[in-house]
C-alpha cells in the first residue's frame, strides 16, 4: 500500500512553481537506487517539494517496499538555520537502510556520506499516538527508544547547494542507519523528565565528536513526534520506527572508522557501535 507523505508548508516563495512531472522524479529516484547523485528538482517552495517527494516516493516503494518508518529531519535549529526553514520536515525509512548493531557499513555506492548520533522511538499503539496532543500522551504511546547512528548520503548533484525544499523533495535523503541497544519508554522512572534529560556522546576512533540532551531535539524528543503526528500522511502503524533528528553535527564519513555513540536515559544506558568499511 502506497501512502503520502506529508511535508509542513515552509518558507513557501511568492509564487508556485509546477510540480515536477511524476517521470523526472521516477528517474530520479532510479538514479538514485543505482548511486547516481540527484539533480535540481526546480522546486520553489515546500508546496512543490511535497508533490515532488509524493512521485519520488512512490517508485523508491516499488524497489525497496512499503516504508517501516520515518525520519525527522531538520529539529534542531542550527539544521532548519542552515537549510533556511523553520520546522521540520520528514520522509520514509525503508527496511534496507537499518542495519544492526555492530555492523561493518560499506560505502560503497554512497556519494557524499556522513554520521550522526540519533535516537529511534517506536509506535506501540497507533490509535493512541494519533490522537495525542501531550508529552505524556505521546510516551504512552511508544515502545522502545533506541541508540541510533544515522549515516545520511548527501547525494546532491555537484555544486548543488542544498536548501530546504530540494531536501524536502526527496525525503531528506537518508541512506543508511544502524539500530543499537533499546530500552522500553514505560521502563523509565519518568518518561517525559528522564527523554528530556538524556545524555548521548559520539565518538570516532575513541575521539569525543558531539555531546548533547535530548534539547537538541526541538526543546524534547517527544516534541518531534507531537510535531509528526500533527503533519498527519504517515504511516505509524504498530511497530513504526521514528528518527527523531541530530543529536549533534554531521561528521564525514570515510572507510576505516570506529563509531559509537553511548547514551544515558534517566538510569538507562544505551550504545550503538558500527564501523565503516569500504
Amino acid at each position: 500500500m502506497k501512502y503520502a507523505i506529508a511535508i509542513l508548508a515552509l518558507s513557501a516563495g511568492p509564487a508556485m512553481a509546477e510540480c515536477p512531472a511524476p517521470e523526472a522524479m521516477y528517474a530520479a529516484a532510479e538514479g538514485w537506487m543505482a548511486g547516481e547523485r540527484l539533480a535540481d528538482p526546480g522546486v520553489a517552495n515546500m508546496q512543490d517539494a511535497a508533490c515532488a517527494y509524493n512521485s519520488y516516493l512512490e517508485r523508491l516503494e516499488d524497489d525497496l517496499g512499503r516504508p517501516v518508518g520515518v525520519k525527522v529531519g531538520f529539529t534542531s535549529k542550527p539544521a532548519q538555520e542552515r537549510f533556511g526553514v523553520d520546522a521540520p520536515v520528514a520522509g520514509a525509512l525503508f527496511q534496507p537502510m537499518l542495519l544492526e548493531n555492530g555492523a561493518a557499513v560499506s560505502m560503497s555506492g554512497s556519494r557524499t556520506p556522513f554520521y550522526e548520533a540519533d535516537l529511534i522511538v517506536t509506535v506501540a499503539d497507533p490509535a493512541a499516538l494519533a490522537a495525542a496532543t501531550t508529552r505524556e500522551e505521546a510516551a504512552a504511546a511508544l515502545g522502545n527508544v533506541q541508540a541510533f547512528v544515522e549515516l545520511p548520503d548527501m547525494a546532491l548533484a555537484k555544486g548543488l547547494k542544498p536548501t530546504g525544499p530540494i531536501m524536502a523533495s526527496y525525503g531528506v535523503i537518508p541512506w543508511r542507519g544502524v539500530l543499537g541497544e533499546s530500552v522500553a519508554i514505560s521502563d523509565l522512572a519518568d518518561p517525559v523528565a528522564d527523554l528530556g534529560a538524556l545524555t548521548a556522546v559520539l565518538k570516532a576512533d575513541g575521539a569525543v565528536e558531539d555531546e548533547a540532551t535530548g534539547a537538541a531535539l526541538l526543546g524534547h524528543p517527544l516534541d518531534v513526534v507531537l510535531w509528526l503526528v500533527r503533519q498527519g500522511g504517515f504511516d505509524l502503524s504498530e511497530g513504526s520506527v521514528i528518527s527523531l533528528g541530530s543529536l549533534g553535527a554531521l561528521h564525514p564519513a570515510t572507510p576505516g572508522l570506529a563509531v559509537q555513540a553511548d547514551y544515558m536515559i534517566g538510569d538507562k544506558p544505551l550504545s550503538v557501535s558500527l564501523t565503516t568499511v569500504e
